[in-house]
């Protein structure tokens, strides 16, 4: 059984702007602080730092269909768990959420 191989060029980074950066408006950080998001919010904000190699292998051995990768190894499902200790991010505590049935759920954004 032969198995069809491709040759996989890294992939583009495509955006939308001049320059890869996420600003957050400072008026906001008093509602981030208590989320425990505002470390990651500011990591953000500082611009992407992409690997185009790495992603380009890590998309290549995504299953849609199962939604796992597939590793040497065997397959890999990412858990939330997972997002949580690579991005430092919390994933105990209580939802963040703005009432929208309000009239003044904008003004609250």
């Amino acid at each position: 059984m032969t198995e069809k191989r491709r040759v996989l060029h890294p992939l583009k980074i495509r955006y939308h702007g001049t320059v890869i950066e996420m600003s957050y408006d400072e008026r906001y950080i008093e509602y981030i602080q208590p989320t425990g998001l505002l470390p990651f919010i500011t990591l953000i904000s500082r611009g992407a730092n992409m690997n185009a190699a790495a992603l380009t292998a890590i998309v290549d051995r995504w299953r849609p269909e199962t939604h796992t990768f597939h590793l040497r190894a065997g397959e890999m499902t990412p858990t939330l768990q997972d997002v949580s200790m690579i991005l430092g991010l919390p994933i105990q505590g209580e939802p963040l959420c703005i009432d929208t049935a309000s009239d003044g759920w904008r003004h609250q954004m």
